[in-house]
């Protein structure tokens, strides 16, 4: 099940005794969290309906509360928000697998863990909420679209506006969480003096994250653009970044427009490219860059990266020359 589903069931008041939540928009978990409080947890009953847990709680404190009824009401709510449920070292697991493999009909129980790792196994106590009839709920990251609609409505309800592309602007100079964007968002209709919101607001208010600036320095180096290379490197510097990281998101990001660029000159579509790739915003942008750049181009950039990181190694370069001196010698041509 996916978000929206849930909220048509939040809706209709059709509720499972046990959910999972999972995914990286962790503003919609909390969002829906919220409605199913609301619409089963009256404000007066909450001391004796509502638990909610940010630490895994003694086996027997959970188990008590999930399994007295509800107090003049027809459902009691229990949330473990990243309690560490699904570890494979939980304390009393045996314990936690029988209280989730028979979950009371007049409980909903949401468990808000991260999903297993790619190619692992799930752990013993979520196959057991699983086998439970644990209805699992995914919240991935929101496509541009859902992203630019939900901003244009914030914005509105300001009384100001915003058109598609700053708003487009807005949510690429992000990092695509909604909670990121809705702080930032805030901060520009504050900022702003005008009734549209413009891209200079935008730029005057947020920070960008470093992957957006190491975005940004690929742009500039490709495009032989140093001075904004070297303004680039300063923004980075003033925001207390490792250069080695930098210099490792750097390498990592042209190899990924490096593979991508391969899947296209093999007449591999734009969409499939990206998704052969593992997806998301990041290999959606390096796709997009992908295409306009030529391989010869990104091979020079990863083999300097490469005679720079090697050289760092081997202590002939500071972290700080050492991307100094991918943008002093990338020609570009």
């Amino acid at each position: 099940m996916y978000y929206e589903e849930l909220r048509s069931t939040i809706k209709e008041r059709k509720f499972a005794p046990l959910y999972i939540f999972e995914g990286a928009e962790e503003y919609l978990i909390e969002f829906c969290i919220g409605e199913i409080k609301k619409a089963l947890v009256e404000e007066w009953s909450e001391m004796m309906n509502f638990k909610s847990f940010t630490e895994l709680p003694p086996v027997s404190e959970a188990g008590d509360f999930m399994e007295t009824l509800p107090v003049m009401s027809e459902r009691k709510l229990v949330v473990f928000r990243k309690c560490g449920l699904f570890s494979g070292n939980i304390k009393n697991r045996a314990q936690w697998e029988k209280l989730f493999e028979n979950v009371a009909d007049f409980n909903c129980v949401i468990i808000w863990e991260n999903a297993p790792e790619k190619g692992k196994k799930a752990g013993p106590v979520r196959k057991a909420a699983e086998k439970g009839g644990a209805v699992v709920v995914e919240f991935p990251l929101r496509t541009e679209a859902n992203l630019r609609s939900w901003v244009a409505k914030i914005v509105a309800a300001s009384g100001k506006t915003i058109d598609v592309k700053n708003a487009s602007y807005l949510i690429n100079s992000l990092d695509r969480s909604m909670q990121s964007i809705k702080i930032e968002l805030e901060k520009i209709i504050a900022f702003s003096k005008a009734p549209q919101i413009t891209k200079e607001d935008i730029d005057s208010v947020i920070v960008k994250p470093v992957t957006e600036n190491v975005f940004g320095l690929i742009d500039a180096i490709f495009d032989g653009r140093r001075e904004i290379c070297f303004n680039l490197l300063y923004t980075l510097r003033s925001l207390k970044q490792e250069p080695v990281s930098i210099l490792s998101l750097l390498s990592n990001q042209l190899i990924t427009i490096y593979h991508a660029k391969l899947h296209l000159l093999s007449g591999m579509p734009h969409s499939k490219v990206a998704s052969t790739l593992g997806g998301g915003y990041s290999v959606e942008k390096c796709t997009r860059k992908a295409e306009k750049i030529k391989l010869e181009n990104i091979q020079t950039l990863v083999s300097l990266c490469c005679e720079c990181d090697r050289k760092i190694k081997q202590g002939l370069l500071s972290g700080w020359a050492a991307l100094e001196t991918i943008i002093a010698e990338y020609k570009y041509y």
